[in-house]
């Protein structure tokens, strides 16, 4: 069944519902609303619905089109259930709230098998979406995404403004992709987030002294990857990318502290502390350049890492522009748990010689 309308207070509809079974008597129940509000030059689309039908669909697809704000939005959801209710939030923010009665849930608790959500705005001249999947959806899930709006211009910038993820669901193995340009939601650079084999609970959110906190439920996240790039630093620096994974994550706390940092303009020795690391494996990097006096630098540095468990020195390491950890051996030991932590400084030697035949030499 399809429902199409133009032209109606400048906006386009299309619905599609597929899986209705010719000659068969079919009751169904479509309860939806739609509000658009302009927030900061930005539309939010806001939804509620509520669907109820004798059968289950194979899948719905939803188009709404606003020329007056300038925004297409695109719902699709695979396999619906009998019953389902949903409010959704796509704009600066990206929040999803949605229930599945027990009675209508697959055998291995699964409510719907996959959600397809984007929003896309039109700034000069070009469409810059923001897009979010969801795959093997338990029954009741709660989803919330915004940019941390707290700025403090001496503190180290490197994860100021980053989308906080507050996500809690009534059972484990959903997977999530989110994929924001900067000009889509408003904010400096874009992000991906990626994470398979997620648990009840998810939380990814600024640390106190402007860190990044990572926290998962249960046994933790399978896998979990997080890309910024194009992120404006301190002037004449711009971070191109940075990159985090983690596999079978439990928790993990990062941050960037500058020491004898002397004004917003110029900033300290950087030092880099990962602490509170519980799981199986995390590896981090990061790419930057620098424009000084019409010469464009490609920044390397070379870290020493240094690690140690509950306090008790485990490993050291060299790694340029990143780091690869495993869970510290000492938890391998029957009995023993303790979190892992890193401590890492840059070498300025043989950073300033790295930069500067990747500079002039090239390299990746």
């Amino acid at each position: 069944m399809m429902i199409q309308a133009r032209g109606i207070n400048g906006q386009d509809l299309l619905l599609t519902l597929n899986g209705l079974e010719v000659g068969t008597p079919t009751g169904m129940l479509v309860d939806a609303t739609f509000e658009f509000e302009t927030v900061a030059g930005i539309t939010e689309v806001s939804t509620s619905a509520h669907y109820s039908m004798t059968e289950r669909l194979d899948w719905a697809h939803v188009l709404l089109i606003n020329r007056d704000a300038g925004s297409r939005t695109e719902i699709m959801i695979d396999e619906i259930p009998e019953v389902i209710d949903i409010t959704a939030s796509l704009g600066t923010a990206v929040s999803i709230d949605m229930t599945v009665p027990d009675l209508y849930l697959r055998d291995d608790g699964v409510g719907i098998n996959s959600i397809m959500m984007q929003q896309m705005q039109w700034l000069d001249s070009a469409w810059w979406p923001a897009t979010i999947f969801l795959t093997d959806v338990p029954g009741s899930i709660n989803l919330t995404t915004e940019p941390d709006t707290n700025f403090d211009i001496t503190e180290s910038l490197a994860f100021q403004g980053i989308p906080i993820l507050d996500y809690r669901a009534s059972g484990d193995g959903m997977s999530l992709y989110i994929e924001a340009f900067g000009r889509a939601i408003n904010t400096k650079g874009d992000i991906i987030l990626l994470a398979e084999g997620m648990t009840d609970s998810l939380q990814i959110k600024p640390a106190e002294g402007f860190g990044l906190n990572i926290r998962s439920g249960g046994e933790g996240v399978e896998t979990i990857y997080i890309r910024s790039s194009n992120i404006p630093t301190t002037p004449p620096v711009t971070m191109e990318e940075m990159e985090a994974l983690g596999e079978n994550l439990k928790s993990a706390t990062i941050h960037i502290h500058e020491v004898g940092r002397i004004s917003s303009t110029l900033p300290g020795y950087p030092v880099i502390e990962l602490s509170e690391v519980q799981g199986g494996r995390i590896i981090i990097s990061a790419r930057a350049t620098a424009e000084v006096a019409g010469q464009e630098f490609d920044l390397r540095g070379v870290l020493l890492d240094a690690q140690t468990t509950s306090g008790i020195p485990t490993a050291t390491t060299i790694g340029i522009n990143g780091l690869a950890s495993d869970l510290s051996i000492l938890n391998m030991i029957p009995g023993f748990e303790g979190d892992t932590q890193h401590i890492m400084v840059v070498e300025p030697v043989s950073s300033g010689i790295m930069t500067l035949i990747a500079t002039f030499l090239g390299g990746s």
